[in-house]
């Protein structure tokens, strides 16, 4: 567009020299707050209850503030309490139900939030709260929050303003509302660094949440991918998506979660392999306890009948695309599927492409997510830069050329969009980025379902040479570089291999210019952590990681107040508060500046 045409644009918008100059002063006034808290979480795998609670305590930081809000002024069982009814407002109201003295805890509650939304809310500006405001009590909420510390003039005002709410039979509605800001203002913007599916049950609620969700970006994983490739088509996908969720006693997800019909694989199992025991694809001993054969015999039986045709599948897609160089994975002797076994995956298949729910979070996949992503300074991936053993960057095969470092995400960013486009060679090339030997979302040189399986023996995956070297901060580095990455607290974070703590493993490598945050969020990982999952947080003052303990449930954080146990860990603090104005979001506002100066002298002759 023209300069002028921009101009009559925002005229629009700023009708008079005067209007312009308040924007110009409130913008550079953003530019000099503290930079907003970020959170880094990844491999959910499915694990709802935990991660929603999560996003309820904001990783602990609210109970940090009602920390901060009345020290020694409560108990610590009246904190905890107070933390519970932020957390679940709705569901710790009903405990006053029918209390004589409801009306007198309702006003001491309302004032104990006001003082917690105070601190939460601090460090944006009053236009940007105000923002954040549920539309029905906006004007109430901003009064409250804002008033002076030491307005005695206006004490009794304010109580006058919670009897009101009270009296009006409003409160319940005004303390859900008042806690549900508390959580939206504790979080300035979230970052899932992949693996939202498989092995939990409980994938579509998270998704559901993300949806809804007010900032926040998904820096892809294998088993995302794995989905996305299921919807658009991919049938060797479809397979593996089934093979976990029955190696994982998980079916809900499919068969609930999405209304997939899965009666079809049970049918075919039972007349395929009714009298076979599929002994090797027993289910057990997954989440660290024993499970009963017999319990599980029609899972072996379906775990076994889509591996058959899944590794027919791929054996038929690593012939067909010799660039992978994947030869020594064809290890099944067979590639064709029996008629039966082509007339259920095109029925399984059709499920997963035609379904309006996977539809839905597939497209917020593919809106809110990517390969990877620099944000404010920092890089997150899932996996790894494939590397060698030299240390140089991997060239991998994409269509007919190679590509390597940041191109080679680059290229395999486009290529996923061009998937959900139905593209044919995209759409195999996704069971690539799942578990091909070269796939930066993977990050291992095979899968070894077929020995596992049929041979009762698990190879060695090995691991890519990039996670040997990323305990080199002069490789680290080179990575950020590679990316265009040169911030002095620059960072790389990564998810997808999990942290052994309880064998003296670290998150942080590389002088800290790497951190790894899967620190075993699902439960089937929990036994080789240790620990139940990380929750890195960037705000303006350094970097933290809380690691967490195993979640019981939120039943017991509301009827014993009960909160996720967190130690918070101090990785790097910086030598002074990190401002709006460095990071992207405060450079668009400082082009916006200079738009608005420019406007000012160029389109209302304004040379003040």
């Amino acid at each position: 567009m023209e300069k002028k045409e921009v101009f009559e644009l925002l005229a629009k918008q700023f009708s008079t020299p005067q209007e312009v100059i308040t924007e110009i002063i409130n913008l550079q006034a953003i530019l000099n707050l503290p930079k907003g808290t970020e959170h880094f979480l990844s491999d959910l795998h499915g694990e709802s209850e935990t991660f929603l609670h999560i996003l309820r305590n904001a990783s602990g930081v609210i109970r940090t503030k009602i920390e901060l809000a009345f020290g020694d002024a409560l108990s610590e069982g009246e904190k905890n309490d107070l933390a519970a009814l932020v957390y679940y407002p709705e569901r710790v109201l009903k405990k006053y139900a029918g209390r004589d003295d409801k009306k007198e805890r309702y006003a001491e509650i309302l004032s104990r939030l006001i003082e917690v939304t105070k601190l939460v809310a601090a460090k944006y500006t009053r236009s940007k709260v105000r923002k954040a405001l549920p539309a029905d009590y906006r004007y109430i909420i901003d009064e409250l929050i804002n008033m002076p510390h030491h307005s005695i003039d206006k004490q009794e005002y304010y109580s006058h303003i919670i009897l009101s709410i009270i009296e009006l039979g409003n409160a319940e509605n005004f303390i859900v509302a008042t806690c549900r800001l508390i959580q939206r203002l504790a979080v300035d913007h979230l970052h899932i660094v992949g693996d939202i599916y498989d092995r939990g049950n409980g994938a579509d609620v998270i998704m559901d949440r993300l949806a809804a969700y007010h900032s926040l970006d998904i820096e892809w994983g294998n088993h995302d991918v794995l989905w996305m490739g299921a919807h658009f088509g991919n049938a060797a996908c479809v397979c593996n998506i089934i093979r976990i969720n029955c190696a994982y006693r998980n079916l809900q997800v499919i068969e609930r979660g999405y209304g997939i019909n899965l009666r079809p694989l049970v049918t075919f199992a039972m007349e395929e392999y009714g009298e076979d025991p599929c002994s090797s694809f027993a289910i057990s001993d997954v989440f660290g306890e024993e499970s009963d054969f017999e319990r599980n015999s029609l899972l072996a039986r379906m775990t076994k009948a889509i591996t058959v045709i899944q590794l027919k599948l791929e054996n038929s897609l690593i012939r067909r695309h010799h660039e992978f160089f994947m030869d020594d994975r064809i290890l099944y002797p067979s590639d064709v599927l029996t008629p039966k076994e082509k007339a259920l995956i095109d029925i399984l298949v059709g499920e997963f492409k035609n379904n309006a729910r996977l539809d839905a979070h597939v497209r917020l996949l593919l809106d809110k997510g990517s390969m990877y992503r620099v944000y404010n300074g920092n890089l997150l991936m899932h996996g790894c830069v494939p590397t060698e053993e030299d240390g140089s960057f991997s060239p991998v095969v994409v269509g007919d050329k190679f590509y390597a470092g940041k191109a080679l995400y680059d290229r395999l960013d486009a290529l996923v969009r061009q998937a959900a486009r139905g593209d044919r060679y995209s759409v195999d090339f996704m069971w690539y980025l799942w578990c091909g030997k070269k796939s930066p979302l993977y990050g291992r040189d095979k899968m070894c379902v077929y020995t596992r399986y049929f041979e009762q023996y698990t190879e060695e995956e090995n691991k890519d040479p990039y996670y040997r070297f990323v305990k080199s901060e002069e490789y680290c580095l080179k990575v950020l570089k590679e990316f265009g990455v040169t911030g002095r607290y620059s960072i790389i974070v990564n998810g997808h291999m999990p942290v052994k703590v309880k064998d003296g493993e670290r998150p942080e490598s590389g002088n800290c210019r790497h951190i790894v945050i899967d620190g075993g969020l699902s439960k089937a990982y929990r036994t080789k952590t240790g620990i139940a999952g990380y929750t890195l947080i960037n705000n303006s003052q350094g970097l933290f990681l809380v690691s967490h303990s195993p979640f019981t449930s939120s039943r017991d954080v509301v009827e014993h107040s009960a909160d996720l146990k967190s130690e918070v860990h101090t990785l790097k603090l910086y030598d002074r508060r990190i401002l709006v104005k460095e990071t992207d979001k405060g450079v668009e506002l400082s082009r916006q500046i200079e738009v608005l100066k420019t406007m000012l002298r160029e389109y209302y002759g304004f040379f003040g």
